[in-house]
């Protein structure tokens, strides 16, 4: 570490460098007049540092700014006396009115947050510093959620939270994560931490399963087969035809469910997805030929508004498929661990497995950067086998294990 000499302290205005670091001397030690402590003020890299030294003596004062100049040369301290980073509960108030009134947010971003949270509070981090929520602690969680009455609501309209609660799935546990990975991001944005620790997703089962040509035929089945209620007949419908389109075009389910029939381009075969999860979830997606068939089916004469209507629904469409997808899977006698999600997943490894093209198939899906298809990349090794077997050709290794085998006898 090096030192600065006591004759920093006592220029009034002065510019010092040290190991690539600036700061500017302005004032240096000084006592107010209604003050009987010296106080320092000084530059710091583009930051003044000004605060009293709790000190009466300026000999004292300056071995606390000595201190103070060489904890922030080092990277290793922030300003003296500044106040320590917020515990969770704390940063979250500020965190959850900077989602309600952020314009970069959809409302479902919204409520995935909102969501998010309600995880977290039931946590220990809750009660944490931000600056202690290290990648170990993070990773060591294992996150409650509330059972919901569904029969109560509250003034906001949402279901009311039993005192009961379960342990969460991946796909909850990483909506906590992701919630908790943003909240740190702001901390540091609002500079009320220095670093963001890297915290990784759990393994979310079923996201990473395919629909093959089996599951698929029994789910169909399981969706259409005949029933007298024709609610319940056009809800099932209605939740195949979901399926089909996130099985077919790679839109995420939340895509899917607001989709409007003026963004379909039928001549083009092809549907615009005006927002989404990430900047590039703007785009086109294709449209198959089953898919248009379906749809013209369903839209019918209509040129405008929500393909999936709800009249139950504040936003007007579909929300979810989730309560029927579990009964039509259970009716086809499917794996638990099959989501709707699976049918986007089935999507992506089908058609990078066909085309090979994964920047094509990337932008089709939404995806942010290239590293998010490597889950759609399946190693198939029956190709590998082949292609091996072409470059051996040449060579007589029939020959040679059967001399190896005359020896061997």
């Amino acid at each position: 570490m090096i030192k600065p000499t006591w004759r920093i302290f006592s220029t009034r205005a002065s510019v010092f460098r040290l190991c690539g670091h600036t700061w500017r001397n302005t004032l240096s030690l000084f006592r107010p007049k209604d003050s009987r402590y010296w106080w320092y003020s000084f530059y710091f890299d583009g930051e003044r540092h000004r605060k009293s030294t709790k000190k009466t003596k300026k000999t004292a004062a300056a071995v606390v700014e000595a201190s103070l100049l060489a904890h922030l040369q080092q990277g290793d301290a922030i300003e003296l006396g500044r106040k320590k980073p917020p515990v969770l509960r704390d940063l979250a108030e500020r965190f959850l009115e900077w989602v309600d009134n952020s314009q970069q947010l959809t409302p479902n971003g919204k409520r995935y947050y909102r969501y998010g949270w309600r995880l977290l509070r039931l946590s220990k981090l809750a009660g944490m510093r931000i600056d202690h929520i290290s990648q170990d602690v993070a990773e060591s969680i294992v996150f409650e959620r509330p059972l919901l009455n569904r029969k109560k609501k509250d003034k906001e309209g949402r279901y009311e939270e039993k005192k009961e609660t379960v342990t969460c799935t991946g796909h909850y546990t990483n909506q906590a994560l992701r919630t908790l990975k943003r909240m740190h991001n702001k901390a540091v944005e609002w500079k009320l931490l220095r670093d963001a620790p890297k915290i990784r997703l759990s393994k979310a089962p079923g996201r990473d399963r395919m629909i093959d040509e089996r599951a698929e035929d029994e789910l169909e089945q399981a969706y259409l087969e005949p029933v007298e209620h024709r609610r319940i007949k056009r809800l099932r419908q209605q939740a195949w035809l979901v399926v089909v389109i996130l099985q077919d075009s790679g839109m995420r389910p939340d895509e899917v469910f607001p989709m409007r029939i003026e963004n379909i381009d039928w001549d083009q075969n092809r549907i615009w997805v005006p927002e989404g999860k990430t900047d590039n979830a703007t785009r086109f997606v294709p449209m198959s030929d089953r898919m248009k068939t379906m749809l013209r089916g369903w839209c019918g004469s209509r040129k405008e508004g929500w393909v999936f209507s709800s009249s139950r629904s504040k936003s007007g469409h579909l929300t979810t498929i989730a309560k029927g997808f579990q009964a039509a899977r259970g009716r086809a006698g499917l794996d638990k661990k099959l989501v709707p999600y699976s049918a986007r997943h089935t999507y992506g490894t089908y058609t990078m497995e066909k085309s090979g093209n994964a920047f094509a198939v990337s932008k089709s899906m939404g995806h942010a950067d290239l590293k998010s298809m490597e889950p759609y990349q399946h190693q198939e090794l029956e190709p590998l086998r082949i292609a091996i077997n072409q470059r051996n050709r040449r060579k007589k290794f029939g020959q040679v294990f059967g001399h190896v085998s005359e020896n061997a006898s």
